[in-house]
C-alpha cells in the first residue's frame, strides 16, 4: 500500500516580499507553519496560518488565532530548521519552504541543511521561490521546465551512475553512458530542458538539483 503523503508548508523570514508568488503556488490544503516573521507574509497574503514557531527576534509577536510555539534567541536552531523539524515530528512527509533563499548566505545554507534533515528522515522537501526550486534526487525524478535552467552538484557526499535524458548536456555529451560526480564537479551547472521533460536518475549517492532563473536579466 502507497504511504499516505502529508503535506506541510513552511513559510520562511527570508527578506523576500512576494506575496503574489504564495498565493499562486501555496498549498491551502497542506499545514501551514510560519517560521519567526514569515507570518507577516501569509497574513499579507491572506492566507491561513496554522501554527508560528519563532523567537521573535526579528519580528513582534502577533495576536492571532494559531498555535504559537516560542523559542529562546539563544537555541540551537534556526527558526526555519525548527519549524521542518517540528513538521517532521508530527508526520508530515511532504514539505514545501517558501523564501528560504536569499539576504544572509549563512540563513541560506541554514536552510539549505533542512533537505539534508528531510532526507535523513525519509522525508521529501523543497525550497521553494520565484526564481529557484532547490530539491534532492535519492533515485530518480521526472520535471518540466519551471524555470530557466537546472544544475546538479553531489550532496554530502560522491554521486555514482548519472543519468540525465531530456536535457541539453546528457552524459552522451562526455561520450559516456553515465557520470560520477565528485563534491567538487560543477559539469553539471546551468543545463537546460530540451524536451518536454528531463530525467534524473543516480544509482548511488545523493544529487542537489538547484533550477534557476537568471534575475540579473
Amino acid at each position: 500500500m502507497a504511504k499516505e503523503v502529508k503535506r506541510c508548508t513552511v513559510v520562511s523570514g527570508a527578506p523576500v516580499n512576494d506575496c503574489e508568488f504564495l498565493k499562486e503556488n501555496i498549498n491551502t490544503d497542506s499545514f501551514i507553519i510560519a517560521a519567526d516573521s514569515g507570518y507577516k507574509r501569509l497574513v499579507e497574503a491572506g492566507l491561513r496560518i496554522d501554527c508560528i514557531i519563532a523567537d521573535f527576534d526579528s519580528s513582534k509577536k502577533p495576536e492571532l488565532d494559531c498555535e504559537i510555539i516560542e523559542f529562546s534567541c539563544e537555541k540551537e536552531f534556526t527558526d526555519t530548521f525548527n519549524a521542518v523539524r517540528l513538521a517532521v515530528e508530527r508526520g508530515y512527509n511532504d514539505i514545501t519552504v517558501f523564501f528560504a533563499l536569499g539576504g544572509r548566505f549563512d540563513h541560506s545554507y541554514s536552510n539549505l541543511l533542512c533537505l539534508a534533515y528531510c532526507n535523513e528522515n525519509g522525508v521529501k522537501c523543497t525550497l521553494f521561490d520565484r526564481n529557484n526550486r532547490v530539491s534532492l534526487i535519492n533515485s530518480y525524478h521526472k520535471f518540466k521546465k519551471d524555470y530557466e535552467s537546472f544544475s546538479l552538484f553531489a550532496f554530502m557526499g560522491e554521486c555514482r551512475g548519472v543519468s540525465i535524458k531530456g536535457a541539453y548536456y546528457t552524459a552522451g555529451w562526455y561520450n559516456k553512458d553515465k557520470l560520477d560526480f565528485k563534491i567538487s564537479s560543477q559539469f553539471a551547472q546551468s543545463n537546460f530542458i530540451t524536451d518536454e521533460y528531463c530525467e534524473i536518475s543516480v544509482e548511488n549517492g545523493t544529487l542537489l538539483l538547484i533550477e534557476a532563473n537568471d534575475v540579473t536579466k
